[in-house]
């Protein structure tokens, strides 16, 4: 990944889809950076359905692979609310890694996290490997960032997650913690080791806190000693006001010190520039 392009990779990354498919009110039709809460919807027991055990047992016997994850998956959704043991069950009979288990995992564990986090951890570290691990695992901390950022980021940190999953909940987690106390947001990606990762959420800490409050955010940059996390920080600020109006950039970069106001002009200029030429049509 080119590093002048982190804005848009934080900007650009999406939650992965964690509800059912093709259901009008699923939360990947909502706002990513809310988390659905659900609510608990008091029942009388239900037997189980002859009528679902068949189907379960009919997509049971489907020979081709995906094709039996799917029908598995589409009884496990149907059963989420009106029979949780048969969607369980049903989600233990999908091949481990598969894309429609990951998105039941996900689905459930932040459901589970709505309305416990601990249990919903205990339930993530039953799960089969560590990918299905690494998903419960991401999609608790994206509900926990609504009400404890920093929480959320540690048990990222801890958990090991690695690749563009981490990159999508780091992007979310860190949006969320920017909004409320961006310095503690910043402070904790600079301890990221290099790559895309830091540089993908220093972006996202950057474009928001540059939005809140300018001051603080130059003020952050320019006493940074690292060189290397210095330059992602300059190009991470370029993006941000690449967009805006000359006279809104003066203004906010008034705020910096000369040293890093003419950093921050010089990579203006090469965004500036990069933007300009992706515009151009091919030559021919």
């Amino acid at each position: 990944m080119k590093l002048r392009h982190h804005a848009c990779l934080g900007l650009g990354l999406l939650v992965t889809s964690c509800d059912k498919p093709n259901q009008a009110h699923s939360p990947a039709a909502e706002n990513p950076d809310a988390p659905r809460v659900t609510k608990k919807i008091q029942r009388p027991p239900r037997e189980d359905s002859p009528d679902a055990r068949a189907t379960l047992r009919s997509a049971l016997e489907i020979e081709v692979p995906e094709a039996r994850d799917k029908a598995i998956a589409k009884l496990a959704w149907d059963a989420l609310e009106l029979d949780p043991d048969l969607a369980r069950e049903a989600m233990d009979k999908l091949t481990p890694g598969s894309p429609e288990r990951i998105r039941l995992i996900q689905h459930l564990a932040m459901r589970m996290a709505e309305e416990n986090v601990d249990s919903a951890l205990i339930w993530a570290a039953t799960l089969g490997n560590a990918y299905e691990n690494a998903a419960a695992i991401g999609h608790i901390a994206l509900v926990l960032a609504s009400s404890d950022p920093e929480r959320a980021g540690n048990l990222l940190s801890e958990s090991g997650i690695e690749g563009r999953d981490f990159d999508v909940v780091v992007v979310q987690v860190l949006g969320r913690w920017a909004a409320q106390s961006p310095a503690d947001a910043a402070a904790w990606v600079a301890l990221f080791p290099p790559g895309e990762s830091r540089e993908a959420g220093i972006s996202s800490v950057v474009s928001i806190w540059v939005e809140a409050d300018a001051a603080g955010a130059l003020s952050w940059m320019a006493a940074l000693q690292d060189a290397t996390i210095r330059g992602e920080t300059i190009r991470a600020m370029a993006n941000a006001l690449v967009s805006q109006a000359e006279e809104t950039r003066k203004q906010l970069l008034d705020h910096a010190d000369p040293s890093l106001r003419a950093e921050i002009s010089m990579e203006l200029e090469l965004t500036k520039k990069e933007a300009g030429n992706r515009s151009l049509p091919p030559f021919e």
